[in-house]
C-alpha cells in the first residue's frame, strides 16, 4: 500500500487521469501485476513473442509505436530498440518504474495521449471526441504499430465515469463505453503500417468444480473479425479476488489487424 502511494504521489499525469482513477489504476494494474508475477507471465510471454516476431518479419523498421504500454510487462522492449530506429510508448499515465527502466535506451520514448479521445468530452472540456492519434496516424515513418492489452480497457473507465455521473450522461451518447472500443479499431485500421492487435475480449467467473458463474462480454457487444490465435489469461486466480472464484480472461490476437465492419 506504501508503495503504490508513494508511486501515485510520484507519477506526472495530466489532471483528466486523476479525475478518472487512471493514475489510481495504472498503479493498481503495476501492483497486480507484481504480485501475480508467476500467474500472468505466460500470458505476457506469449504477448511478447508474437510482437517480436512480427516485428521481425517486417521488411522495414523505422518507428514502432506501441499503445497502452503501460508497466511493459507485455512488451518486448529490448528487441524492439534493438530493431527498430525509433519506438513510440503511448498511453495515458507513465509510471517512473517505467521512466527508469527507459533511461538507457535513447531510441525510446514516451507520450502521454487519452486514447478513447473522449474524456475531455465526458468532462465537458470539448464538444465531442477529439482525435487521439491523428499525429501518429500521419507519421509515415511508422512500419509497426502495436495495441496491446489495451481494447478492453478503454471502455470501462467510461462506463463508470457515466454511472457515477448521470447528470451529464443524460446529455451524452449511451453506448458510449462500445463506442470506445469502436473507436479504437477504426483508429488502428487507418494506420499504413502494420498492426498488430492483442486484447482481452471475454471475462468469465468460475468456481473451482470448473462451473461458470458469470460471463461478460469486454467487447461491449462490439463484433470482431476471426482472431490469428487465442489462448486464457487467469487475471484473478483463486484467492486473488474471491477464495473459491477465479477470474479468467479469453485474449485474442490478430498478427496482421486490418480492421473490421463494426468500427465506427
Amino acid at each position: 500500500m506504501l508503495a503504490e502511494l508513494a508511486l501515485r504521489a510520484l507519477t506526472p499525469s495530466a489532471p483528466l487521469a486523476r479525475r478518472f482513477g487512471l493514475l489510481k489504476e495504472g498503479v493498481a494494474l503495476w501492483s497486480r501485476g507484481w504480485r501475480l508475477r508467476k500467474a500472468w507471465e505466460l500470458h505476457q510471454a506469449r504477448c511478447r513473442a508474437i510482437i517480436a516476431e512480427v516485428a521481425a518479419e517486417l521488411p522495414r523498421r523505422r518507428k514502432v509505436v506501441v499503445l497502452g504500454s503501460g508497466p511493459a510487462r507485455d512488451i518486448p522492449l529490448e528487441a524492439l530498440c534493438a530493431s527498430f530506429d525509433e519506438v513510440v510508448l503511448v498511453d495515458i499515465v507513465h509510471l517512473p518504474l517505467l521512466r527508469l527502466k527507459l533511461w538507457r535506451q535513447p531510441k525510446a520514448s514516451l507520450l502521454s495521449r487519452d486514447l478513447t479521445g473522449a474524456m475531455a468530452w465526458l468532462a465537458s472540456e470539448a464538444d465531442g471526441r477529439q482525435d487521439p492519434l491523428a499525429d501518429l496516424i500521419a507519421d509515415e515513418n511508422v512500419d509497426l504499430i502495436v495495441s496491446a492489452n489495451l481494447l478492453s480497457q478503454l471502455a470501462w473507465p467510461v462506463a463508470d465515469w457515466l454511472e457515477d455521473n448521470p447528470a451529464r450522461a443524460a446529455a451524452l451518447p449511451g453506448d458510449l463505453p462500445a463506442r470506445c472500443i469502436a473507436w479504437h479499431l477504426a483508429d488502428l485500421a487507418r494506420f499504413k503500417g502494420h498492426v498488430c492487435l492483442i486484447s482481452d475480449v471475454e471475462m468469465v467467473e468460475r468456481d473451482r468444480s470448473g462451473a461458470i458463474h458469470e460471463r461478460l462480454d469486454l467487447m461491449y457487444g462490439v463484433a470482431l473479425p476471426k482472431e490469428d490465435e487465442n489462448w486464457l489469461w487467469p487475471v484473478a486466480p483463486f484467492g486473488e479476488a474471491e477464495r473459491d472464484r477465479e477470474y479468467v480472461h479469453k485474449v485474442y490476437a490478430w498478427r496482421q489487424f486490418e480492421g473490421c465492419p463494426s468500427a465506427l
